[in-house]
C-alpha cells in the first residue's frame, strides 16, 4: 500500500477478483497489507489468498423490494405506498421507500416517482431530502433507516 512494495502478481490478483466496486478493492488490498505485516508472511497470491475470499456478487435491489420491506415493517399497505393519501403515517412511509430507493438503487429521481405511482420528481427530491434531515436530527430515524437497509438487503440477496 503507501511505501509498499507490492508484487505485480498480487496486484493483478487483488485486481481481478475486485472489479465492481473501488471499495471493494482499496478494502481487500487493505486487508491483505494488515494480514502480511501481523502475520509476517511474504505478500504473495498465495499467502492472502485464503483471507481474501472472492466477493458474492449482490444482488440488485429493486423497488418492489424496498416497497415489500417498508410496508411490512411500518405495517402500511403497499398500496398506499403508491397512493395519494396524506395521512401522516402513509406519506412518512412513502417518504421513507423514496429515500431508501434513492440510496439503494440506481433509479433516477423520475424513475423513483414513476415506481411509487408516478410522482413528480421534486416531489422525490422534496422527500429525499426531508427523511435525509430527519436522519441527521434523529437518532430514532437513524436506526430505523438502518435497520430498513439491512432488511431489504437482506430480502435482496435471498436465493
Amino acid at each position: 500500500y503507501e511505501g509498499m512494495n507490492l508484487p505485480a502478481r498480487v496486484i493483478e490478483y487483488i485486481a481481478t477478483m475486485y472489479t465492481s466496486n473501488i471499495r471493494e478493492l482499496e478494502g481487500a488490498l487493505i486487508r491483505a497489507v494488515a494480514f502480511v505485516s501481523i502475520s509476517g508472511l511474504a505478500m504473495t497470491v498465495e499467502n492472502i489468498q485464503p483471507i481474501l475470499s472472492p466477493p458474492r456478487e449482490p444482488k440488485e435491489i429493486t423497488p418492489t423490494t424496498v416497497i415489500q420491506v417498508v410496508s411490512e415493517t411500518l405495517e402500511v399497505n403497499p398500496d398506499d405506498l403508491l397512493g395519494s393519501s396524506r395521512k401522516r403515517d402513509i406519506s412518512q412511509a412513502r417518504q421513507i421507500t423514496m429515500y431508501l430507493m434513492r440510496q439503494l438503487t440506481t433509479l433516477s429521481l423520475p424513475k423513483i416517482g414513476d415506481a411509487l405511482g408516478g410522482k413528480d420528481h421534486t416531489t422525490v427530491l422534496y422527500s429525499i431530502e426531508k427523511i435525509a434531515q430527519q436522519v441527521k436530527a434523529s437518532l430514532q430515524m437513524s436506526k430505523l433507516i438502518q435497520q430498513l437497509e439491512e432488511q431489504i438487503r437482506l430480502v435482496s440477496n435471498d436465493p
